[in-house]
């Protein structure tokens, strides 16, 4: 063997293994593909083996290629350990975490959340990627996640990020004062409302908890079908209809008189985003920095309550 392969070409195969593709491990390595391309060459080069069986259809390790993934697959990772140690000898650690959550959660906790950890630790990237949909953050790529605790997966750990939230129903004065208001949920169903559907299409039901503290679900109508908090709010200003939101979301425009706040008798069922990620024994120090100061803001939370 002429020289030694560079480690970083190596990662670049495994991601050419994981995505089956030049072009998606290029992406998410902001990489062209003919430079990958060039720097796998340069492995195999180097190795004095071909590792990967190519065409314009498919993509595939070669006998010897899939040899050397599982034998060097242990060596790597423990590279990978022996480099992220060194964080715990720094002032203040140093690298990467890759965060899956949905929109909402950017609009609820960026500022308090992820731009006071990125002023405390700026030498630590931090990569968020928002969608509503479900994903299995191993399969995608990810060191965590965010999403409500009952959809967090069972094989994962997960800590409270912030406090117990509650969608509240809001109208503008407008509204009200054209269509009055309803005096329980059941009553909703008289009004017109603004809908809210999942990524599957599938519209949310409204949820409260009635004087036996029962949860019911009120299956509300409405001409506007939305996504988003920040839609339903713009639309209950503009008088469309009641929105549901996050409480957080509209606490100023209640201040203002902007919105009204209706039904405050019968609360929603509060409850916490949570910060997700695998149960394994070692934790890149970056994901372990993020988590222990997530922790320490919930309990000056706490504190403060």
């Amino acid at each position: 063997m002429k020289k030694l392969p560079d480690f970083q070409h190596i990662e670049m195969l495994f991601l050419i293994v994981k995505h089956g593709s030049f072009r998606k491990a290029a992406k998410e390595l902001n990489l062209s593909p003919p430079s990958l391309t060039s720097a796998i060459n340069n492995l195999e080069e180097r190795l004095g083996v071909r590792l990967l069986n190519r065409s314009t259809r498919s993509l595939s390790l070669t006998a010897i290629g899939e040899e050397f993934v599982n034998n060097i697959t242990p060596v790597f990772n423990d590279y990978i350990r022996a480099i992220d140690s060194l964080n715990s000898h720094r002032a203040k650690p140093e690298g990467k975490i890759k965060v899956n959550l949905p929109r909402i959660v950017l609009d609820l906790f960026f500022q308090d959340y992820f731009i006071e950890f990125k002023k405390e630790y700026p030498d630590i990237t931090l990569e968020l990627f928002t969608t509503d949909k479900k994903v299995n953050i191993i399969e995608a790529g990810f060191d965590a996640g965010i999403r409500y605790i009952q959809d967090v997966p069972k094989d994962m750990i997960a800590i409270a990020l912030g406090p117990r939230l509650s969608l509240i129903p809001v109208a503008s004065p407008e509204f009200i004062s054209k269509y009055g208001e309803p005096d329980s949920p059941q009553e909703l169903v008289n009004f017109k409302c603004i809908n809210r559907c999942f990524p599957s299409g599938k519209i949310y039901r409204w949820e409260f908890i009635d004087e036996q503290h029962n949860i019911k679900e009120i299956a509300v109508n409405g001409d506007l079908i939305v996504d988003s908090d920040a839609a339903m709010i713009q639309a209950a200003e503009s008088a469309l209809g009641i929105a549901f939101v996050y409480e957080p979301l509209v606490r100023q425009k209640i201040n203002d008189g902007t919105l009204i706040r209706l039904l405050p008798a019968f609360p929603y069922p509060a409850e916490n985003f949570s910060l997700y990620y695998p149960g394994r024994k070692h934790i890149p120090a970056p994901l372990r920095t993020f988590i222990t100061w997530v922790m320490s803001r919930n309990k000056h939370l706490s504190e403060k309550d």
